[in-house]
């Protein structure tokens, strides 16, 4: 189990000099640990997991997740990262440093070229929920499936894998209405996801995160997202603009990789698609996520308005 809760300043979560309490747990954070760590026991009672996996994205959901589950003091088998080949190279620098040196085995469920090839190929995945849909399964999914079946199934059977996320309720909207506390994968229903911080708001999780002097990413800390999957279905140019003002080297590669497929295909990074969808790819759209974590169907609006 972790040591007593203890304050330390972290300035870009709280200021404590202008809020007192933030050096406390607080009824709203303590209730949430509470729901958190009773969801767990129960799931764990019920599937019998032969497995844990602990996922992290870069961003301070997942981060508030990792380090929630190991002062529960549960098993963690792996700590799990996508890296999408999208985003932005400081966030899977950070990822790699930090959570690669825990313990538990850490995997990377890479895509490797998976999406410069796509974009070559057919163009840009357009915006909105399909398209999100179909670069979750390319860019996430599959690779993840990928890591998991060489790492941990290896061909064995009755092989029952937990798999912990950062979902949050209160993130938006659509997820207050919609989203699952567990919720298993379709194409391999093995696998169960469960949300460990469900019941969180922001206020919660970054209460905890100061409190536990978590290090937190610093593109999370500039941008107020992880920066990993930047694939630009749930992207506007706003957001594309301010990453690549803090970070111009992966503005220039997108900017690069527009350039090279608008003059093949006619269309860009966060634009519609001009041109009907291959039917072939309606097949591939899977509901595998509920949303990004950071680019809600507020950001969807900006970008559809932009």
């Amino acid at each position: 189990m972790a040591e007593p809760i203890r304050s330390v300043a972290e300035p870009e979560l709280f200021d404590a000099s202008l809020d007192p309490e933030s050096i406390n747990l607080g009824p709203s954070l303590s209730r949430a640990m509470r729901l958190s760590a009773e969801r767990l026991e129960r799931v764990i009672a019920e599937v019998q997991p032969t497995h844990i996996i602990a996922t992290v994205s870069g961003g301070r959901d997942s981060a508030a997740e990792v380090e929630f589950a190991r002062e529960l003091g549960i098993k963690i088998d792996v700590i799990l990262h996508c890296r999408t080949g999208t985003g932005i190279q400081e966030t899977t620098d950070h990822v790699i440093d930090h959570y690669g040196s825990l313990g538990p085995d850490f995997v990377m469920a890479d895509a490797g070229t998976a999406y410069e090839e796509y974009v070559m190929r057919k163009g840009f995945f357009g915006i909105g929920r399909d398209a999100h849909n179909f670069s979750y399964r390319v860019l996430k999914a599959t690779p993840m499936r990928k890591a998991i079946s060489r790492v941990i199934r290896q061909g064995k059977r009755g092989v029952r894998v937990l798999l912990l996320n950062g979902a949050r309720a209160s993130e938006s909207d659509n997820r207050q209405r919609n989203l699952a506390e567990t919720r298993r994968d379709p194409a391999c229903p093995g696998n169960l996801w469960v949300n460990l911080i469900h019941d969180w708001t922001a206020g919660d999780r970054d209460r905890y995160l100061r409190l536990r002097k978590t290090p937190i990413n610093p593109v999370a800390v500039q941008l107020c997202r992880s920066g990993e999957c930047m694939c630009g279905t749930m992207q506007n140019a706003q957001i594309r603009g301010e990453a690549a003002a803090v970070y111009p080297q992966w503005g220039a590669w997108l900017d690069d990789l527009e350039r090279r497929a608008k003059a093949k295909h006619g269309w860009g990074w966060a634009e519609t698609m001009p041109k009907p969808v291959d039917p072939r790819q309606f097949d591939m759209f899977q509901p595998l996520c509920v949303g990004c974590a950071r680019d809600d169907q507020r950001d969807l609006t900006s970008a559809q308005a932009a």
